[in-house]
């Protein structure tokens, strides 16, 4: 591009008032007369060099960086050193292309002195303007979308960069070119694509990059770790290179570091983020430049250098609607760590959400991005309650609406939340609207409701305020160790004989815990069941079981996994607690016996486990369980059927089968989180922990399943080559030789005897014939064959398979099994003689 008569005008008085002295000095001189000819002075030639390659002087769709037309003074001596001489086409055969018009583009690299702005600019200089005009005039050359412009190709379009690779290749095989001193202003040449529409700009950049990566295939090693640590500190100690190059090519630029995104001067970054993406004229370019934006911040994995503050401001701008917002928020939060995306969605719950409106876009966006990056609703308290209120009464739904639970039930959900009493309208008012003035006065009618502003407004209805005196006269009965329902199973601790552990503290409980099962390598079989509460699973998708079950032996244990993370010691009693249950749970010779183990009940486990300041982490070190064996699936080997099957997955049924006996579901539906726990609530989470083991050892003592049958069928849990799916793979399992319609007839009938007696060790002829009326396996079937479907989940690690195998002879122990039906039934009489 030859300068205007303009900017030679310019150029040489620039040069001469270089020359001018200061004025307190020496007198003015005379400004010297202006040179007609094309001759300048080097001055002036430098400074019209400078000008040349400034971009605000030269004009629209102009490559800027072409080597100008500049004079050299007759009689002046050329540059002892610059980029003269570097020309490289005499000494290169071309390999792919035939045309001379594609190898003219390739000559642009071959020929770096043609690109110098300056005769004494060096070959790095001349190098990277020459990659910057070879990316341009490449693709300028095969776009068809300018044919104006377009030179025909032919068949060379597919091998142009190809060429232009192993052009840069041989300048450094041939050692023309060294990387870690030639190459060192390279990624100024990625500024060739600013401004240009995204198809354009990466093809730019991915040509750039593919030139660049042929060069450092053919550099030795150590010169292209020099190279790349060069980059790095020129990335991250020159702020003013991220004005040069377009912010689009950082992932271009990445690759060729090796990867290293932390090579990014974060500062840098996010301010030309702001000015060449985020400042769209007009609402169409805006969305556009945001959401190149947001694909970028995700490709280098920078929301944390962001800033939860800027990626809200950026990418939630009110300007757009909801849907759009979304789609922003979505792409720059997808691949962010779980615990900076939410808390840029806490922030949006906290300052942008109006809970008071019942259709608010805000709590709309909040909820969809929760649901779909499946983040933790906890970390948002105006979602949680909004989740909360839909599952009392929402418009379409809720346990008051669809009458799941009863009034007293509710109440134990609601009364320890902190809005209550917004909680309470929403039930009492549900209620209300469906005539059921009973309901909402027995609501209305507990201690905790007495005193709001929900029971004082309504004083008015005096048919509701009569029915509230009468409900809340009530004497509720006193809160016992047992069940709530009469004549139900009772476990054997009203005798005073067995122990009972509550491990809320790091305490004496505790300790005993962990001396009873880790102090030594006795094996054990121990029965284990958790507890918690999600009330859409939907929307909650990091349910955290509240407390762990855990019986062996004689003794009945608890772990409060909330009153440990609430002790306020720094975490310490936390960790312990957890740290005791983790290794437990991985213990070799311990046998986890469970009921209806799935995939979501073992995750929500896995979450109580880990630490709370590291649950939200990276890569959390999730507990393993192992070995585990499920009753459920013990039962469909027995049944010959399906682990899903109603006369497997059910509990209750199989303590009425195999214990004669009912089982209290009364707090079924409680509120486990609810602190302090009601005995009720004791006796219930210790049942389903001791009833699933007290059935496996009796079903083992007595012979009706086989020590090698259970040994195939125990499994580890949790480990890294378990499955995702694993519970998919147990669920499609079917024990049965021959499927039918009637295959099993106790799926139908259950089997039928005596209730509240213990007929396995009774003598009479109906108790032996019960017994021998109970389902066995059938013998044809092939275990080994059928459990290798779900493989590896039934094959033990061999270093810990003899420490299973004694933890499994602890369930074929029939005098033990003896003795705890015994009792058992014991505690049963006892409670139903007693009086009410």
């Amino acid at each position: 591009v030859k300068p205007s008569a303009h900017v030679e005008r310019m150029a040489a008085a620039v040069a001469w008032s270089a020359s001018v002295p200061s004025p307190w000095a020496e007198p003015l001189p005379a400004p010297p007369a202006s040179s007609p000819g094309p001759e300048y002075d080097s001055r002036t030639a430098e400074v019209l060099g400078a000008l040349t390659a400034c971009r605000w002087l030269s004009p629209p769709g102009a490559l800027v960086g072409s080597p100008p037309v500049v004079g050299v003074r007759p009689g002046a001596a050329p540059p002892s050193q610059g980029c003269q001489g570097h020309d490289y086409l005499a000494q290169y055969s071309f390999a792919f292309l035939q045309t001379e018009e594609a190898k003219a583009v390739v000559t642009i690299l071959l020929t770096p002195s043609a690109s110098a702005e300056r005769l004494s600019d060096s070959l790095a200089v001349a190098l990277g303007r020459a990659l910057e005009r070879f990316a341009v005039t490449a693709y300028e050359a095969l776009s068809w979308a300018r044919p104006g412009r377009a030179v025909q190709l032919e068949g060379d379009r597919n091998h142009l960069v190809s060429e232009a690779g192993h052009a840069l290749r041989f300048m450094v095989q041939s050692g023309f070119v060294v990387p870690h001193r030639d190459l060192v202003f390279c990624l100024e040449a990625f500024g060739a694509s600013k401004g240009r529409v995204t198809q354009e700009q990466g093809w730019v950049c991915q040509c750039l990059r593919l030139v660049l990566q042929s060069a450092l295939d053919a550099a030795q090693p150590e010169h292209v770790d020099q190279w790349r640590q060069m980059m790095r500190e020129r990335a991250m100690s020159e702020p003013d290179l991220y004005a040069t190059v377009d912010v689009r090519a950082w992932p271009h630029i990445v690759t060729l570091l090796g990867g290293d995104v932390n090579a990014i001067n974060a500062e840098a970054f996010k301010c030309q983020l702001r000015i060449q993406l985020c400042l769209g004229g007009n609402r169409a370019n805006l969305f556009t430049g945001l959401r190149q934006a947001a694909d970028l911040v995700t490709e280098l994995k920078h929301q944390q250098a962001l800033g939860a503050d800027e990626v809200r401001v950026l990418f939630n701008d009110r300007r757009f609607d909801r849907r759009e917002r979304r789609d922003l928020l979505i792409a720059v939060l997808r691949s962010a760590p779980r615990c900076f995306a939410q808390a840029v969605i806490a922030g949006m719950d906290d300052t942008d959400v109006d809970i008071s409106e019942r259709d608010d876009e805000e709590m709309v966006l909040v909820r969809d991005l929760l649901s779909t990056l499946r983040l933790d609703i906890r970390s948002c308290p105006h979602a949680f309650y909004k989740m909360k209120s839909d599952w009392i009464a929402g418009r379409w739904g809720g346990v008051v609406n669809q009458e799941e639970l009863t009034p007293e039930q509710v109440c134990d959900h609601i009364e320890d939340e902190p809005n209550h009493e917004e909680l309470l309208r929403t039930a009492v008012n549900r209620c209300l609207k469906h005539n059921r003035k009973f309901e909402a006065a027995r609501m209305l009618g507990r201690p905790q409701s007495k005193g709001t502003r929900v029971f004082e407004a309504q004083r008015n209805d005096k048919q509701l305020t009569y029915l509230m005196s009468l409900y809340g006269e009530i004497e509720h009965p006193e809160d016992r160790f047992g069940p709530v329902e009469t004549d139900d199973l009772v476990l054997p601790l009203l005798d005073g004989t067995a122990p009972l552990l509550v491990c809320d503290a790091d305490g004496p409980a505790l300790q005993q815990l962990e001396s009873d099962l880790l102090g030594s390598q006795q094996p054990r079989a121990l029965g284990v069941w958790w507890f918690w509460r999600c009330l859409d699973p939907k929307m909650d998708f990091w349910p955290r079981a509240a407390s762990l079950a855990l019986v062996y032996g004689s003794t009945f244990c608890v772990v409060d996994f909330m009153a440990l993370e609430d002790a306020g010691d720094d975490g310490a009693t936390e960790a312990h607690g957890k740290d005791v249950v983790r290794r437990i749970l991985e213990a070799p010779h311990l046998l986890k016996v469970v009921h209806g183990l799935d995939e979501r009940a073992l995750a929500v486990l896995q979450c109580a486990v880990v630490l709370q300041s590291e649950l939200h982490t990276e890569m959390p070190r999730w507990p393993s369980v192992s070995p585990v064996l499920d009753l459920s699936i013990v039962a469909a080997y027995m049944h010959g059927t399906s682990p899903q099957a109603p006369a497997c997955s059910k509990l209750p049924g199989l303590v009425f089968n195999f214990l004669r006996l009912e089982l209290c579901l009364a707090e079924a539906l409680g509120n486990f989180e609810r602190r302090p726990m009601r005995k009720t609530q004791l006796h219930y989470m210790l049942t389903l922990a001791w009833c699933p083991l007290m059935i496996l050892r009796t079903l083992c003592s007595f012979g009706i399943v086989a020590q090698s049958a259970a040994q195939m069928l125990m499994m580890r849990l949790g480990e890294q080559d378990t499955p995702v799916d694993w519970s998919r793979s147990v669920s499609r399992l079917h024990f049965a030789v021959e499927r039918g319609y009637a295959e099993n007839r106790f799926e139908y009938e259950g089997i039928k005897g005596e209730y509240g007696k213990n007929v396995w060790i009774d003598d009479s002829e109906e108790a032996d014939a019960w017994r021998k009326s109970l389902p066995r396996p059938h013998e044809s079937l092939d275990l080994p064959a059928m459990l290798q479907r779900a493989a590896p989940l039934f094959q033990l690690r061999p270093k810990n398979h003899h420490l299973a195998l004694g933890a499994l002879a602890c369930l074929f122990d029939r005098p033990s099994a003896i003795s705890d039906l015994e009792a058992m039934y014991a505690a049963f009489r006892r409670a139903s003689e007693a009086p009410l």
